[in-house]
């Protein structure tokens, strides 16, 4: 499968992606991931997901309405930044890892950290503890005090990760 660009977005749209990334992450980690003067472009991964690629490269989701980093943007920013400090990220346990790179719901007994102002139905995204590397982008289904509290079930639902069709489709 290749990624056939539809259309590119208007400065507008980009502005508006911007904004949201900016309320998402804050300013700063918004502006290491995509500025004003980037060219954005729309690919259909499927029917109801969007990979956003920017210079080129694919470095968002967009899927229902929302929009959100790949792994693999997240793991390119990771080489620069800690990701374990930053807004919106799940910290999980060595033995967690296996399972969320094979597709599987993060439970929350492998949880070591969240961000205490995840809110159920977030977007999120999983690092593992030992060296903050990227491994998932969930939905939260609790909230990120609860997740620490370590709770029993699924806390965040996997939609994309490290080694699945996307990530495949974008380092290849």
């Amino acid at each position: 499968m290749e990624l056939k660009v539809k259309h590119p977005l208007s400065k507008k749209e980009v502005k508006e992606i911007i904004r949201e990334m900016s309320e998402t992450f804050g300013e700063e980690i918004a502006g290491k991931m995509l500025n004003r003067k980037d060219k954005v472009e729309v690919a259909e991964f499927d029917k109801t997901t969007e990979i956003l690629l920017v210079n080129g490269k694919p470095f968002f989701i967009r899927r229902k309405g929302l929009i959100f980093p790949l792994v693999i943007a997240l793991y390119e920013l990771s080489n620069e930044e800690d990701l374990r400090a930053w807004p919106r990220r799940v910290v999980v346990d060595a033995g967690a890892v296996p399972f969320v790179l094979k597709g599987a719901d993060v439970m929350a007994a492998g949880i070591t950290d969240a961000d205490e102002s995840i809110r159920e139905g977030d977007f999120v995204f999983v690092v593992e503890e030992d060296y903050g590397r990227p491994l998932a982008i969930g939905i939260a289904l609790m909230d990120g005090r609860a997740m620490k509290e370590k709770p029993k079930g699924k806390a965040v639902k996997n939609i994309h990760h490290a080694k699945d069709r996307i990530w495949e489709l974008t380092v290849g």
